[in-house]
């Protein structure tokens, strides 16, 4: 049976991104920039660049939405008195443009404050943008009013840092938050989870993806910023939330520490859901009997057996009746 630590890492596995996926992704980005820099289709486009999760390598599969900055040409769209138009206008010349396509036609609807492209698999979510002297981006306000500022280049270099920091390990945990997220309804801003984590992991280094998930939980209703929410009735309810499933980890954690390992298992599979590997109780059983005689071994790259490892001190069992506590 394999261990917790190794279950962990199993669903990360299994919510990470493949190659094949990589590679469709690439052709579909790279098809998608030709037609919006081509010099004909009259929307003055300088340049695009990815951002979002796939672009900081936090993006979970099933896939969802793949963020494109389409960057304008100021000079292009500005009237006679520098003033930038309505966002709404931009907008619907992108998505008309785009619509018009034999590529597209029917899958792309404008969904604030951005055009999506709806594929069979994946949808492509694109955000007109205004080059700011000296860095940044004006972009389309929530209510396409007007223009807001944004530095998105920003979140990627702290990110990078910080997983650099925390030798390599804080994306693989970041998408293990984004799963749960996304099975408990995308409570918080996928964005909002990376930065809660780089503010807990500047300052907290981790083991094992065990411990980094279990610290974000217990830290991250001190950085969750309500304003990144829609209400604050959201807002409370995420907390709410990330309460209830921190002390089922901190629990894990005790029944772990305990000797329980079953327990623990079948805990995070409680919160974590069908991509946490399933816990085999027949097996637990198997190995639960093999502790007590003496018979189960370990070994960091097999995991508990019968066949290899160190032998284990004989006891009555990780199983027998603690899945009740």
């Amino acid at each position: 049976m394999p261990t917790l630590l190794q279950s962990i890492e199993e669903l990360i596995n299994n919510i990470t991104v493949t190659d094949r996926q990589e590679d469709n992704i690439r052709q579909s980005l790279s098809n998608i920039e030709t037609h919006l820099k081509d010099k004909e289709n009259n929307l003055n486009i300088e340049r695009t660049f990815t951002n979002g999760s796939y672009e900081r390598d936090t993006i979970i599969r099933p896939l969802n939405d793949i963020d494109m900055f389409a960057v304008l040409k100021f000079e292009d769209w500005k009237d006679e008195y520098g003033i930038l138009p309505n966002p709404q206008v931009v907008l619907t010349k992108i998505k008309n443009y785009l619509n018009d396509l034999n590529d597209y036609k029917g899958l792309v609807k404008q969904d604030r404050p951005c055009v999506t492209i709806e594929l069979s698999d994946k949808n492509f979510d694109i955000l007109p943008s205004f080059p700011v002297n000296g860095g940044g981006y004006h972009i389309p306000n929530y209510d396409l009013t007007g223009w807001n500022y944004s530095f998105p280049e920003q979140l990627t270099t702290d990110l990078d840092y910080t997983h650099k920091l925390r030798n390599y390990k804080l994306k693989p945990t970041i998408k293990a938050i984004k799963y749960w997220n996304r099975e408990s309804g995308k409570l918080i801003p996928s964005y909002h989870i990376e930065e809660v984590a780089i503010n807990i992991f500047k300052a907290t280094n981790f083991t094992n993806y065990e411990e980094s998930i279990r610290l974000w939980f217990n830290n991250a209703e001190y950085h969750l910023q309500a304003l990144k929410l829609n209400s604050n009735d959201e807002y409370n309810e995420v907390i709410k939330s990330i309460k209830r499933d921190r002390d089922r980890l901190n629990d894990a954690k005790k029944k772990y520490d305990e000797g329980k390992e079953g327990t623990s298992m079948m805990i995070w599979k409680g919160i974590f859901g069908k991509e946490f590997p399933t816990v085999d109780q027949e097996e637990a059983k198997d190995f639960s009997k093999s502790l007590s005689e003496g018979s189960l071994k370990y070994s960091s790259s097999a995991g508990l057996s019968t066949a290899a490892g160190k032998t284990l001190s004989s006891s009555k069992g990780f199983y027998s009746g603690d899945t009740q506590n």
